[in-house]
Parts: C-alpha cells; structure tokens; sequence
C-alpha cells in the first residue's frame, strides 16, 4: 500500500464502521418494542401462578428478567464496532431468548 492510498483506505474503514453502527441502532430500535411482547409472554404464565406468599418471588424474578435483557443489550452497544460478533443481530437475542422462555412457560403451565 503506497501513501497515495493510505487516506481511502482509512476513509474507507471509518465508513464500513460508521455503516455497522447505524445498522446496529436500527436494529436497536426496532428490537426495543418487541421487547414489550416478550416480557408480557414471560409475565403472563408467572403472574397466573403467582399466589399471595410468592409475589415477592414475582417480583424478584421480573426484576432479574429485566436486569438480563439490559445486559444483553449493553453487551451488543459494546460490541457494536466488532463486526465478527454481528451486533445488529445480537440485539434481537433477548427478545428471542425471552419469547422461547415465555411460550417454555406456558406450556409448562397449560399441563398443569
């Protein structure tokens, strides 16, 4: 690589990055609402079940559903300029981890 082509080759990089990170953000956006849908999929079978001695284990266990998806996301925010880990798609873990967690709960419920 001569010097001539030094300075496209680092416009190029910062351009790939910078298109890595907005395809990150909108993935991130669009990934927050169906967020919504999976905590109400894993709260329904939770709160049905849920009798007077255990809301506090209720309780305790939405809080710990919620700090997860947090984590999961600010997991993605930092791995956001690594292309080989694809944080567009790691955005969407949670949500798909939290439904299959949901409708495992549901089912659960439904036999007994």
């Amino acid at each position: 690589m001569s010097i001539e082509q030094l300075p496209r080759s680092v416009e190029k990089r910062k351009q790939a990055r910078t298109k890595r990170e907005s395809r990150t953000e909108i993935n991130k956006r669009f990934s927050f609402p169906f967020a919504c849908v999976a905590f109400a999929i894993i709260g329904v079978p939770l709160g049905v079940t849920a009798h007077r001695r255990e809301t506090s284990i209720g309780f305790a266990m939405g809080l710990i559903v919620a700090v997860a998806y947090f984590l999961f996301v600010i997991i993605a925010n930092t791995l956001r300029g690594n292309p080989k880990v694809h944080p567009e798609l790691l955005i969407w873990v949670p949500n798909v981890l939290f439904i299959i967690l949901g409708l495992f709960l549901f089912r659960r419920l439904a036999k007994q």
